[in-house]
């Protein structure tokens, strides 16, 4: 059959298409630092920081500034964004495949897009600035310069961190993609391994505790010489780093897995990243170890609450119930995107608990004293009174209930309550008793409102990841004429905000200067904000910390720092806004937060430069400055 000029012109373009979009899937990435040459990295994909997995790859500069940044593959330029946090001064490029190539912390952009912002920022009269050019408005071969590295935002010191991602913008590991320039045959490296027990029920070496394992090291293998001693229900948690050729940085370790008697028990592979879920970080390492002690461990199991889709697990979400008599042979490998691995190896047997143990607490006790942990109630009592009075009596509103001692540390009996069961008001042991500062279950997926005589709380349904037993406090530091108010557990992460209103006591406050600082046990503070209503501060948190209401009237500084550039600093609230203007026309000022460094940047367009030039500073508590000098 003939066919018609539309059919064949149909067929022709299907056909082109088709070689266009294979030339395009061929179109190899290539490194956007010194392409062909070896480089060396001081970040990975998936590593744990504090709020985030760490996203795409930090590309060291030599500790410089202006190294020339390529593009990783022809495209153009979707979207423009400069900041004095997160990625600084950063580019998005879209690529024929449908990627997109972020490159950040950049010092300057390439010629024609510096030119592009600057005349943004003039017309939109702000330093900070977001902007999304037309398709092809800036496009670039492959390998072409795009910008120099730099160290705005964020940064904590001159690099390129650059990412891949895929089309509905999820992060891909640039590792993946075959760069040369990077080289690493060194395995992951083990720096600690911790069993926790998972209820009231499970015990590690006889004990209701986390227990810090020891190991040893051969090469870049790790073995338990003795053999652990467990029961119940147990989770495992790895501290450890990846290191690659050249560089002495610690890296994360993105794929670990976990074998119980040759069974794959737990998988994870950190190499694809939603922004949507970056928060869950704070349930994917154990939490409460973080804030006591700083150490970033990965939980080898999946709490309740986590969302993300790193994992792989056989049953119970990774965790491991340990009966009585069996033995369970462990071997976890830790990998690298190279393949390079290293293993941890051990034996955990199953051994109903020993009662009494030959050591002490850590900490002194005054005959009965209490805490929560996580879903627990953990109260320990001197031993000094007759074997029938051993119980403990914890007292609810209408009823006592009497528990025996999980176990006994010296003459310490140590007692263990699920707070799933009730939550008592307080506590009775060999006559001695302790009232139990109130306790809130606060469930995720329901609004809750807690009325306290100095605040108040407000929980949304989406302010948790899990259950929580939740405490508050105050106190008045009278040296200091200080109110604390106290969110606890501190040691549990908050998924979303809160809505805390205050009612201090004290009655010295300028509420226009006065606003919420978080505190910590070192005396630093940290602005939080807040508005005033009818006597009461209204603010919103992410963390349950303590918190205290300060004065903020001293006035920000402005200091010459010789060529069109001042130094600004806040001793207190902080940098609000800047603003200059010569003449009365406004002026551009760069802003650089990390060295409290501003300066001007003159348009390209020409104009006056003399005249009377007003820098304008504000604090986070309104306090106003104003420098006046002739140029």
């Amino acid at each position: 059959m003939k066919l018609n000029n539309y059919k064949i012109t149909f067929t022709l373009f299907i056909l082109s298409l088709a070689f266009t979009l294979k030339a395009q899937n061929s179109d190899p990435y290539t490194f956007p630092i010194r392409p062909n040459k070896t480089n060396f990295l001081s970040g990975t994909m998936g590593e744990l920081r504090s709020s985030h997995f760490h996203a795409g790859i930090d590309i060291k500069t030599g500790g410089k500034i202006g190294e020339a940044v390529h593009a990783t593959k022809r495209g153009y330029i979707t979207r423009i964004k400069v900041s004095t946090a997160g990625y600084g001064n950063a580019l998005y490029m879209l690529h024929p495949d449908g990627n997109t190539s972020v490159y950040a912390h950049l010092h300057e952009f390439d010629e024609e897009i510096q030119k592009y912002v600057k005349e943004e920022q003039y017309k939109q009269q702000t330093f900070e600035i977001e902007l999304f050019p037309e398709p092809y408005q800036f496009s670039y071969k492959t390998q072409e310069v795009i910008g120099v590295s730099g160290n705005t935002g964020g940064s904590m010191g001159p690099h390129l961190h650059f990412e891949i991602r895929d089309s509905q913008q999820r992060v891909l590991n640039p590792l993946h993609y075959g760069f040369k320039e990077i080289r690493d045959n060194i395995p992951p490296i083990l720096q600690g391994f911790v069993i926790r027990p998972m209820n009231e029920d499970s015990k590690v070496e006889n004990e209701f505790k986390r227990q810090n394992i020891p190991y040893n090291r051969t090469g870049f293998n790790y073995t338990v010489e003795d053999t652990i001693s467990a029961i119940g229900k147990i989770g495992l948690e790895l501290w450890g780093h990846d290191k690659l050729n050249g560089s002495a940085n610690k890296n994360g370790i993105s794929i670990i897995e976990v074998n119980v008697n040759n069974e794959l028990q737990y998988r994870q592979n950190i190499d694809v990243m939603s922004f949507g879920l970056q928060r869950h970080i704070l349930v994917h390492y154990p939490y409460d170890v973080k804030v006591t002690s700083g150490a970033r461990y990965h939980k080898l199991y999946v709490d309740d609450g986590n969302s993300l889709k790193y994992y792989d697990t056989k049953n119970e979400n990774g965790t491991l119930n340990i009966k009585n008599g069996e033995v369970y042979n462990i071997s976890i490998k830790m990998l690298d995107p190279y393949g390079n691995t290293s293993k941890l190896e051990m034996v955990i047997k199953g051994e109903q608990a020993r009662s009494r143990l030959d050591k002490s607490i850590d900490f002194e006790l005054d005959e009965l004293e209490y805490m929560v942990d996580d879903d627990y109630l953990k109260i320990y009592a001197q031993s000094n009174c007759n074997d029938d009075a051993e119980e403990l009596n914890l007292n609810f509103d209408k009823k006592i209930k009497s528990i025996n001692p999980s176990y006994y540390l010296d003459s310490v009996a140590v007692y263990i309550w699920s707070l799933k069961k009730g939550i008592p008001t307080s506590i009775l042991n060999c006559e001695k008793g302790m009232s139990i500062n109130p306790i809130k279950q606060i469930v995720p997926y329901s609004e809750t409102s807690i009325s306290e005589s100095n605040m108040d709380i407000s929980f949304s349904k989406y302010s948790l990841f899990d259950t929580i037993y939740f405490q508050t406090d105050y106190e008045i530091i009278t040296k200091d004429s200080l109110e604390i108010f106290s969110l606890n557990p501190r040691t549990s992460p908050l998924k979303s905000y809160i809505e805390i209103e205050l009612s201090p006591q004290l009655n010295h406050y300028d509420e226009e200067k006065s606003h919420v600082y978080k505190t910590d046990d070192t005396g630093n503070f940290s602005f939080e904000g807040g508005e005033w209503n009818n006597g009461k501060l209204k603010f919103s948190t992410r963390e349950l910390a303590n918190y205290t209401i300060l004065s903020d009237t001293a006035l920000p500084t402005i200091k010459p720092n010789g060529n069109l550039s001042y130094i600004i600093i806040d001793n207190l609230s902080g940098i609000a806004s800047y603003e200059a203007h010569l003449n009365g026309e406004w002026i551009l000022m760069k802003y650089e937060p990390k060295d409290d460094l501003i300066w001007v940047e003159w348009p390209d367009t020409p104009i006056e430069k003399n005249g009377e030039f007003v820098l304008k500073v504000i604090d986070n508590a309104g306090n106003e400055t104003e420098y006046i000098t002739k140029l």
